[in-house]
């Protein structure tokens, strides 16, 4: 609920504030062509009918804002925004046409010399007061413009503004016919037309670059600057940004490590939307991820093409041997669905062989140990308390290897008849992670060849210093 409650007074300012010049717009021609016709002014009559135009593009505002303030839908994915700038189009539009018709009567009466103009004291204030009347309402339109980045609003702020010149313009234009000079009256209107000219071509140009989306200046450039620097984002492919109303919509497409994960590549993604969060608060971007290829990185490339083979759930110990006359020869251990029959594991095994040998011409050999898919769930329960004597000769056996400083802990785990060690030592810390893999492949293979009774060892090292495990959960243990 909240939400609604904060969003509603945002979205109906720009609505109320067009509606009100709308009003505006209406009063104004009304008196402008009263007065224009009662006189015989071109000026004033141009400027109703400037006026008259502008009355059409307010309500073309109006509706754009509308419009524009309704979510996205089926058939419009991407929001209404584009209904601002279309507007602005239109608006710009029905403002050449204006100046085009003014322009045609003011040299006509310039050429002809025209009726004469009765220049009296409410000719001369109108214009005047609609001076007055249009600093006021250009000032409050570009305020809520800004304030609601209202693309609408923009035009009929920058709309205003030329009816303030063409005002002032038929103003000196009146008095200059009340001081003699007959002529002021047509050339006051070729001055209307020309700065309504001048106001269309802005809005036609500046609207139509944005309905052919056409790039923000500097925008793409300073995005792709604030997405190479996330974290994991290793190339930037493409960056494409287009206006839509009051906001950006775009797309960007950047290089990640190849092995990425669905995790990692959401949270990539989530990591460069709130990098641009603060710059960029209204951009919509859809970040698209993919993957670098690097053909230094062999074990990576061979781990990539065993992705690609549906039947293969993992691909470890993988080694690529250089052979002394070139050649390639690679090993490695795949495991797959322990239910499948040999016959299905072994194809699978020569698909993997297949693709490997396209993405490594050079290669000589390829062996795939297959291993069976471990259980999800296997249960089990702490026996070490029972079997002491089991666990002092493991802790004996562990701490006489040389390369351990001590053993830490030990537990033995009894699973469907299986008797499984799990052992903990420490090392030094500065350690190679090679070597502490060294020493824990070293104590399974000592502990099992010892103790034949043990099924299964899991060893593992720790540097001096570290815990040998994380705090446990409070509670009962599950």
């Amino acid at each position: 609920m909240c939400p609604v409650v904060h969003e509603a007074p945002r979205s109906r300012t720009p609505q109320l504030v067009a509606l009100g010049s709308v009003a505006v717009d209406a009063l104004l021609v009304l008196a402008k062509l009263t007065v224009g016709t009662l006189t015989g002014s071109l000026a004033l009559i141009s400027d109703a009918a400037h006026s008259g135009l502008d009355l059409v593009a307010s309500a073309f505002a109006l509706v754009a804002i509308r419009a524009a303030s309704k979510p996205a839908d089926r058939e419009h994915p991407f929001g209404h925004g584009r209904a601002e700038n279309l507007a602005a189009f239109c608006e710009g539009i029905a403002l050449l046409v204006a100046a085009t018709v003014i322009a045609f009567e003011g040299v006509g009466r310039l050429l002809s010399r025209g009726a004469p103009v009765d220049v009296t004291w409410y000719a001369i204030a109108l214009p005047a007061a609609t001076v007055v009347i249009e600093s006021v309402r250009s000032t409050v339109l570009r305020r809520v413009a800004r304030t609601y980045r209202s693309p609408a609003l923009a035009a009929n702020a920058q709309n205003r503004a030329s009816d303030l010149l063409a005002s002032v313009a038929v103003l000196i234009g009146l008095i200059a016919v009340r001081l003699g000079l007959h002529w002021a009256d047509a050339a006051a209107a070729l001055l209307v037309a020309v700065v309504i000219a001048r106001s269309a071509v802005l809005l036609v140009w500046r609207s139509g670059d944005i309905l052919i989306d056409r790039a923000p200046s500097d925008v793409e450039e300073a995005v792709a600057r604030i997405i190479e620097r996330v974290p994991g984002v290793k190339e930037i492919r493409s960056v494409r940004i287009r206006r839509s109303g009051a906001g950006l919509l775009g797309d960007a497409r950047v290089a990640t490590e190849r092995l990425l994960s669905m995790e990692a590549a959401g949270e990539l993604r989530n990591r460069i939307r709130t990098a641009l969060a603060d710059g960029y608060p209204d951009l919509d971007l859809t970040v698209v991820t993919e993957a670098q290829a690097r053909e230094e990185q062999l074990v990576e490339r061979v781990h990539a093409v065993a992705e690609r083979v549906d039947a293969i759930h993992d691909l470890h110990n993988v080694t690529v041997e250089l052979e002394q006359d070139g050649s390639l020869h690679l090993s490695m251990h795949a495991k797959l669905d322990g239910g499948l029959t040999l016959a299905s594991a072994t194809s699978a095994s020569a698909d993997l062989e297949r693709r490997l040998r396209e993405e490594f011409p050079g290669v000589w050999r390829i062996d795939v140990h297959l291993e069976p898919l471990e259980p999800d769930l296997v249960r089990g329960h702490d026996v070490t308390g029972g079997r002491e004597d089991l666990a002092r000769e493991v802790r004996q056996i562990v701490n006489s290897h040389p390369a351990v400083l001590g053993c830490e802990d030990v537990e033995l785990s009894a699973r469907g008849g299986r008797l499984v060690a799990h052992v903990v030592a420490r090392m030094p810390a500065d350690v190679t992670l090679d070597r502490a893999h060294e020493v824990e492949t070293d104590l399974e293979t000592r502990l099992r060849q010892r103790l034949p009774e043990l099924q299964g060892v899991v060893a593992r090292v720790i540097p001096e210093g570290a815990p040998v495990r994380p705090d446990p959960p409070p509670g009962p243990r599950c």
